[in-house]
């Protein structure tokens, strides 16, 4: 399988990949990141990766723990989406995070302490390296 690894640095290969999974053919089936589901018709559809990771300078983290982590660093915050974004020449992926506020009349200059408040938390509960440079404000959000 392509880009299959066969080494892990802080978890046992086999229980993370082959551990439970089923035999098809004699052989035990591999374990992946990728979510599907199956049609009524037999037909499968694929969802994305359940891992959603990011390269933040060459650190692979989840948007789903960063996400965490923003969410709650200010109460007026509903929600956020974290988004690593490649640089046009290479490198270390760019964090960026969009943000829905409880109150939509959130006043924008408050977005530089806002980022400050996101970087001090990324820093202090993920990893010293990690920077928030680009906030987004969603103004409308439907459900």
């Amino acid at each position: 399988m392509l880009g299959a690894s066969n080494t892990l640095l802080n978890a046992d290969h086999y229980d993370v990949y082959f551990k439970g999974m089923p035999l098809l053919n004699g052989k035990v089936l591999r374990r992946h990141g990728d979510v599907f589901d199956r049609t009524a018709r037999g037909y499968y559809h694929a969802h994305g990766r359940a891992d959603d990771t990011m390269n933040l300078g060459g650190i692979k983290v989840s948007s789903v723990e960063i996400e965490r982590i923003c969410n709650e660093v200010d109460n007026s915050v509903l929600e956020t989406a974290a988004i690593g974004v490649p640089p046009s020449g290479g490198g270390p992926e760019l964090l960026t995070i969009v943000v829905v506020f409880k109150d939509a009349n959130f006043a924008k200059q408050d977005l530089h302490q806002l980022r400050i408040s996101f970087n001090s938390a990324l820093q202090k509960k993920l990893n010293p390296l990690f920077r928030v440079l680009i906030i987004f404000l969603l103004e409308e959000y439907y459900e």
